[in-house]
């Protein structure tokens, strides 16, 4: 270890340090693989009839399949501590734990090779994640025949090999699976609340547009393919256009998508019913800093855009401009009982922008607001008192041991069951427990 932090900082001594850290961390990624296999098998139940028993009532931990047939159940309280201790969402440490359930108790060749250091956490995960729908016959059988080799395959190879051995063990089952997969996978995301403000070096005051949204979908290959046809027509026509004569095939590109929309929108998109395209334009009280820069902050993207953008949406063909009360984010607003007003839920979803438990990404505005002391217990529904927790996490605080209180307005500070300590700010989360130990750093 003393050689690893200490290099002799020549070639040979630095690619030692590379290859050795390599093996370091691979190593450590199998063992959080095998601790997440141990610590399912400590909350997990073998049947549906014993995880019923421990559903005392509609608040109770649920025992959840993670994994494929056969496999236990896992409990969902313990899931949520696991996936805040891996720094992670409470869904991605689902899966996480989820994969290391099918790897110990359907891929036991597979997993054999995790335990005596053969194989690569990500490969073994990888085939947890395409078995995990398939009957217990079919993943046996697969595991027998990737196992020996999967040390040498690649993700495509693995999805391929897999695949395939199902197909010739059971063609009915892998049939069904694939179509279930296919239809799954489609989904759609689009960003717009998470975009960092960044002003490039010579713009003009007022001129730079920083607000932006991110698109990432997987579609049905006919539907992608209805997409490509008509975002290629429109980036062409854009051509002859004077805002993007001179625009680049990729803005071109991204601008075709904003006129389909606007089509639907404004009802003009052949065949399909359209509604008013909505603008909503949200001060803030506490952004006076930007008066004099000729920029705003958009609430829809949480980046700044400069108002004569603002004014070209605005006057776009089909737009409702709607007005939007100015909600002071430093008010300590107060309702009258126990239920929040519409309001206080637009101020708690300006200050927070998300759930506010470790690592969660729901929506601010979609979550439940907490009163962070109980309204029973005399607590009172004000601004100061009230945080935005998805229903799941509000279930952890209230039921399972989970405590935190208020540093700031959006920020906090969270306890585990097991003692763990997070802060949660607008920026993200921050692991602050005492036992961590502190960082490792090669030497200058």
């Amino acid at each position: 270890m003393e050689a690893l932090l200490d290099p002799d900082g020549t070639t040979s001594g630095l690619l030692a340090v590379v290859r050795t850290s390599r093996a370091v961390a691979e190593q450590a990624d199998r063992d959080v693989l095998i601790a997440a296999a141990r610590f399912a098998a400590l909350h997990s139940v073998d049947t549906p009839e014993d995880a019923a028993r421990l559903d005392g009532d509609s608040f109770g931990d649920r025992m959840l399949p993670l994994a494929g047939p056969g496999a236990p159940l896992v409990s969902e309280a313990a899931a949520v501590e696991f996936a805040a201790v891996l720094g992670r969402s409470t869904q991605a440490g689902k899966r996480f734990l989820g994969d290391a359930v099918e790897l110990r108790y359907r891929l036991k060749h597979v997993w054999a090779r995790i335990l005596d250091g053969s194989l690569l956490a990500w490969r073994a995960r990888r085939i947890a994640d395409l078995t995990r729908g398939l009957d217990a016959e079919v993943v046996a059988w697969v595991d027998q025949q990737v196992g020996p080799h999967a040390h040498q395959m690649g993700p495509v190879q693995l999805e391929r090999a897999i695949t395939q051995a199902a197909a010739m063990f059971e063609p009915d089952v892998a049939a069904a699976v694939a179509e279930t997969d296919a239809v799954q996978r489609r989904s759609v995301t689009i960003t717009t609340n998470e975009t960092f403000p960044f002003v490039g070096t010579g713009a003009e005051q007022g001129q730079a547009v920083l607000a932006l949204g991110h698109v990432d979908g997987v579609l049905d290959a006919a539907d992608a393919l209805d997409l490509e046809q008509a975002v290629s027509a429109i980036a062409h026509g854009l051509l002859d256009h004077d805002d993007y004569a001179g625009a680049s095939l990729d803005v071109r590109r991204a601008a075709a998508l904003g006129i389909l929309g606007r089509a639907y929108n404004s009802g003009s998109l052949d065949g399909v019913p359209g509604v008013a395209r909505v603008v909503e334009l949200v001060i803030h009280t506490d952004t006076r800093a930007l008066a004099d820069t000729g920029l705003a902050q958009l609430d829809n993207t949480r980046g700044l855009v400069s108002i004569e953008r603002l004014e070209q949406w605005a006057a776009t063909p089909g737009t409702v401009v709607k007005p939007v009360i100015v909600v002071d984010l430093a008010e300590d607003i107060e309702a009258a009982g126990y239920v929040p007003t519409a309001r206080q839920r637009r101020q708690a979803a300006l200050i927070h922008e998300k759930c506010s438990f470790p690592y969660c990404q729901a929506r601010a505005e979609r979550c439940d607001l907490d009163h962070r002391h109980p309204y029973a217990a005399g607590g009172r529904t004000t601004s100061q008192n009230l945080t935005p927790l998805c229903r799941r996490h509000h279930r952890m605080k209230t039921h399972h041991g989970w405590r935190y209180h208020r540093i700031r307005a959006g920020t906090y500070r969270w306890h585990s069951p097991h003692g763990y300590e997070y802060v949660v700010s607008p920026i993200g989360t921050i692991d602050v427990s005492n036992d961590l130990d502190p960082p490792l750093t090669l030497v200058a």
